[in-house]
């Protein structure tokens, strides 16, 4: 698919690490769905970020499936408190917060 084989065997190791990552605490699905979307997002990113890791796809990809996992992290972290959502959407359409 016109990466390199060291490309490839960084990709493939990050997907084992984040597969194994909270395999105790989280379903297989969302670690599944959470380790493609940073792959995918590293296959496609690498060549347009790779200047800004001297120059480096490899690395690259290595930085963005990090980062990227820690942002859905992040994300899925967020979304599933469901009254911070709820109040997110309170102060977002004027109804304020709880306290008020």
């Amino acid at each position: 698919m016109g990466k390199s084989l060291e490309f490839w065997a960084v990709v493939i190791g990050m997907v084992f690490y984040v597969m194994s990552r909270d395999a105790e605490r989280e379903p297989l699905a969302r670690r599944a769905v959470k380790t493609v979307a940073s792959a995918f997002l590293s296959y496609g990113l690498s060549p347009t970020l790779a200047p800004l890791a001297r120059g480096s796809e490899v690395l690259a990809a290595l930085a963005i499936m990090a980062f990227a996992l820690v942002l859905l992290d992040t994300i899925t972290a967020l979304f599933a408190d469901r009254e911070f959502v709820k109040d997110m959407v309170r102060r977002r359409v004027g109804g304020g917060s709880k306290g008020d």
